[in-house]
């Protein structure tokens, strides 16, 4: 599995996760945080 596939495959995963507390009615600031601090470094490779 190459850099790009990793990268997909982790944004799908945080997308259902993210969808998953929506549908709850739960937050996860620590989590969220971490993820838009990521994503950008993550999608200009």
């Amino acid at each position: 599995m190459n850099e790009h596939e990793k990268n997909r495959d982790f944004y799908t995963n945080c997308t259902q996760y993210f969808e998953f507390l929506r549908k709850v009615g739960k937050k996860d600031y620590e989590f969220e945080d971490e993820y838009y601090f990521t994503m950008p470094a993550i999608s200009n490779k």
